[in-house]
This record gives C-alpha cells, sequence and structure tokens, in this order.
C-alpha cells in the first residue's frame, strides 16, 4: 500500500465510518478514534511483537522527547510523527545509539549529514531530532521527483537513508520525466540495484526498500495513537 498522507488517512476513515453512522452527532470522538486506531493498525504490515515492542518504547522512551519532536517538526515545517517514524526506525529513540558504519544518535546522522546541518555532537538528542528535522526539511524542499503525496514521502525516505544524490541517479536510469516516476517505479529499481554493499542475502536496495516501508508503519502506528491521545 501506497503511503498516505495524514489528513488523506482521516478522511478516508472517518468519512467511511460517517456513512455507516445513522445518528454522528451523538458519537463521541473516542469511537472514531478507535475505528481509526484499528483501521491503521490493520494496515500495518508490522508482526504483534513488534507492534508490542513499539507501544513499550512509546511509553519508556518517545515521552522524554515528545516536546522535542514536536518542536523540530513545527520548526521545519515537517509532520512530527513522520520524524517520529524514522526516529524509530533508524535508533528506536535511543540517543546513544551508533552502528558499524560510524552513524550515530537518535536520528543516525553520518557526520557530513550532520555538518551540514550544524549538528556538532551527534549524540546530543536534542541536536539530532533538530538536524534529522532539517534534513528531511532540505530533501523536502528538493524533491522535485513523484506522482503524488505519497510517492514524494516515500522518495524523501528512500533519499535519507541510501543518500539523495543515490536516489536521485536511480529516478534518472528510470525512463521516465521526473513527475511522472512513482514509487513502484524506484521500488523496481531498488530491488534490482547490485552494489559492493550487497551482502549474500541482503542487498542495499532491499535495505532501502525496507526502510520506507517500515517507516511508513511506525507512521500509521503514531497516528493511531495520537488519535487517541487527542
Amino acid at each position: 500500500m501506497k503511503f498516505l498522507t495524514k489528513n488523506s488517512i482521516f478522511f478516508i476513515l472517518i468519512f467511511g465510518f460517517y456513512a455507516c453512522t445513522k445518528d454522528t452527532s451523538k458519537t463521541p470522538l473516542s469511537v472514531y478514534c478507535n475505528i481509526i486506531n484499528e483501521k491503521l493498525y490493520s494496515f500495518s504490515r508490522l508482526s504483534d511483537f513488534e507492534k508490542k515492542k513499539f507501544d513499550e518504547l512509546k511509553q519508556s522512551r518517545f515521552h522524554k522527547y515528545e516536546d522535542d519532536f514536536h518542536e523540530a517538526a513545527e520548526r521545519f515545517g515537517i509532520e512530527w510523527e513522520l520524524l517520529a517514524a524514522v526516529a524509530f526506525q533508524e535508533s528506536q529513540w535511543n540517543p546513544r545509539a551508533r552502528s558499524a558504519t560510524q552513524v550515530k544518535g537518535m536520528m543516525m546522522l553520518t557526520l557530513p549529514t550532520a555538518a551540514s546541518v550544524g549538528v556538532t555532537n551527534r549524540l546530543d538528542p536534542i541536536q539530532s531530532i533538530h538536524g534529522g528535522a532539517q534534513y528531511i526539511a532540505d530533501l523536502k524542499s528538493n524533491n522535485n521527483y513523484g506522482t503524488s503525496s505519497g510517492d514524494k514521502i516515500a522518495f524523501i525516505l528512500a533519499s535519507y537513508n541510501l543518500g539523495a544524490t543515490n536516489i536521485r541517479n536511480a529516478i534518472n536510469t528510470i525512463g521516465k520525466k521526473p513527475v511522472e516516476v512513482t514509487w513502484i517505479d524506484l521500488e523496481g529499481y531498488l530491488l534490482n540495484l547490485k552494489t559492493s554493499m550487497d551482502s549474500e542475502n541482503y542487498s542495499r536496495g532491499q535495505q532501502t526498500v525496507d526502510f520506507v516501508e517500515r517507516v511508513r508503519d511506525y507512521y500509521y502506528l503514531l497516528l493511531a495513537q495520537n488519535c487517541n491521545d487527542s
């Protein structure tokens, strides 16, 4: 399923529920939220174990930094749910996270990316969150590809994971006008991409596709929970 924007998701779900309800004026918000929660969770391809772990870490880790995610998202004009979903996929909201390739912190920024957005300490969670938000906003402003808002978000996420230059080169190889390229087109290209970073059982292109799809799943979970928290 393609990425949907927040407004599109809520419009579709609430419109469908209104159509089946005789007296909507007496229907409490909690009922709508339960429906939205159920539907958005059903979109997810995550296992029950993964959803449970996500819920547990949202309570134990995310709430420490929730205001920072909201502040950074508002400052750079992006959805806080998307920013938080990227952070969870990258580090499970662990500000001390590190990888073998020397990316670090809540948003797992590389040294060059961190420098480009003014982050001097990648293990500082506030710097990392704001730096990641700025980087996503920069990718968004420089993205000229895609036929829908969902495709555009997918391209931004793919660029976050694989690098903007690599995604731009991949899209240019597909053979369509930039505005005509879909996520399905890019996904197919990435799944067939061969690089020196590939292992025997897992390619770098597959990793990027998985990154996009998993961020989407966590984004849906946050949208669902956000309705109940409102």
